[in-house]
């Protein structure tokens, strides 16, 4: 079982300085510069004023091993974002984040106005392209331009909410 509580800047500055190395490199490429972890911490933390959700993710034990933010870009549209501690010492955490995300993902959307969640990753990233599949998002596109050189490409992938009908 996990937990997702609200935000804590102690928890998520912990959670930053030991990214997964695949994460912060997605960090990087996406902010197009390198950044220590408490740049990234200060980034993360500006976005708790704009951010729709923000979460602390939690094992079973209360260890925090993730952080999740879903900020508005358009009405009726947000984007979401989700870092992480080492994806292969919390695989199991973040196999049940992904199965209770998809599991409540439509009830929420629907609560805060949200018919189309977008999220992106680092198309190299080894996992978090079947993070996004198993939380119920679909592949969309390639997006490339990313990073300080513009060589570095995302996927995009989202999850839509049309009359109660997930397109998945």
């Amino acid at each position: 079982m996990i937990h997702a509580g609200p935000y804590e800047d102690h928890a998520a500055l912990d959670i930053l300085r030991a990214l997964d190395p695949s994460d912060y490199r997605e960090a990087v490429l996406a902010r197009g510069a390198e950044a220590s972890h408490l740049a990234l911490f200060a980034e993360w933390r500006a976005a708790q004023a704009v951010g729709v959700v923000s979460h602390l993710l939690r094992t079973d034990t209360g260890r925090p091993f993730a952080l999740l933010t879903v900020v508005l870009t358009a009405r009726g549209v947000a984007q979401a974002a989700l870092l992480s501690r080492s994806h292969d010492k919390f695989r199991m955490p973040l196999a049940r984040a992904a199965i209770e995300i998809r599991r409540r993902l439509p009830g929420w959307a629907a609560g805060a106005g949200i018919h189309r969640l977008e999220a992106r990753c680092w198309a190299d990233h080894p996992t978090a392209p079947g993070f996004l599949r198993a939380c119920g998002f679909r592949f969309e596109a390639e997006t490339p331009g990313y990073g300080p050189d513009g060589r570095a490409v995302f996927l995009q992938f989202a999850w839509i909410h049309e009359g109660g009908t997930e397109h998945v």
